[in-house]
């Protein structure tokens, strides 16, 4: 499965794979936005479209 995940984030951007590693170790959106120099809405949004996209390359169900 670690593979597979991997495989999925090679299709992201750069920056979008570095805004979920940080969200997904513990960072709140606030911190990623100023780490990243982005508002936290727009990181917010980058986020969840990037978890989308690894859903849909990994072939979950999200019904």
């Amino acid at each position: 499965m670690v593979d597979r995940v991997r495989a999925a984030q090679s299709t992201t951007d750069r920056d979008l794979r570095e805004g979920i590693k940080e969200f997904r170790g513990g960072y709140a959106y606030p911190e990623v936005a100023q780490a990243a120099g982005f508002p936290w809405e727009t990181v917010k949004s980058r986020i969840r479209d990037g978890m989308i996209r690894l859903r849909d390359a990994l072939g979950v169900s999200h019904g």
